[in-house]
């Protein structure tokens, strides 16, 4: 698939698309389900002996703020498709996010779920690093909502807020939050997420999700970008 369709079947659907927000929503809750069974339902020890090891679990803290962590991400998936989103969804969007969470759940629950020590700095910046990047996220998705709800900015494009900073604060804060679950992991194998979702962003997301923005916006968007980075305020 060409740029130019990529930017179509992302941006520019206009159906309501419930039946793909819908196998999303049951898809995710499914990755869900096994990171929990993973780290509390005896999913390591089972995993591990398909594979002739001995896994067990480790620090309970630590598994408990990856499967909270887990759950908060998920919720944060539905109030994005069912009340923030407002372009149409392509099933080809759908079976691209789904094994990406997938493979995020099961890498996270096996190797942080295996880690056997403390808890400690490490975890709560983790912690913190998680819970600032989905407020980021969360709170840069519910401002234009409202915005874009009123009826005088309907086809205005939204430059308040954290969108001041960045033209893409909702991507920043996926970053820092999964940067924070890798964290709270302990494991350094993890940092391999953070890293390709950052490639992601930068090399697919931005230039489509731009692009976009320039077709429909114009000279605002010409003058916000002017003003403001692709993703990390002052610096790109």
């Amino acid at each position: 698939m060409d740029r130019r369709e990529l930017q179509r079947s992302m941006y520019e659907l206009t159906g309501s698309s419930q039946a793909q927000r819908a196998t999303l929503a049951g898809l995710a809750a499914v990755c869900v389900a096994l990171g929990w069974w993973l780290l509390f339902g005896g999913g390591i020890e089972t995993v591990g002996g398909w594979f002739g090891r001995a896994w067990h679990p480790g620090d309970t803290i630590r598994r408990a703020s990856l499967a909270a962590g887990f759950a908060i991400y998920y919720i944060r998936i539905l109030f994005t498709e069912f009340v923030f989103l407002r372009r149409g969804v392509s099933w080809n969007e759908v079976f691209t996010i789904f094994p990406w969470i997938l493979c995020i759940y099961v890498l996270l629950a096996i190797v942080g779920g295996m880690n056997a020590a403390a808890f400690g700095a490490t975890g709560i910046a983790g912690a913190a690093f998680f819970l600032a990047g989905s407020w980021m996220n969360s709170y840069a998705e519910y401002a234009r909502h409202a915005w874009k709800q009123r009826p005088e900015n309907r086809g205005c494009l939204y430059t308040a807020g954290l969108f001041c900073y960045s033209r893409h604060p909702n991507y920043l804060g996926d970053l820092i939050s999964f940067t924070g679950l890798c964290l709270l992991s302990g494991a350094w194998l993890t940092a391999v997420i953070p890293v390709l979702m950052l490639a992601g962003f930068v090399f697919v997301n931005i230039p489509i999700l731009d692009s976009h923005l320039r077709e429909k916006y114009g000279v605002a968007f010409e003058e916000w970008a002017g003003r403001t980075r692709k993703l990390i305020p002052f610096v790109y």
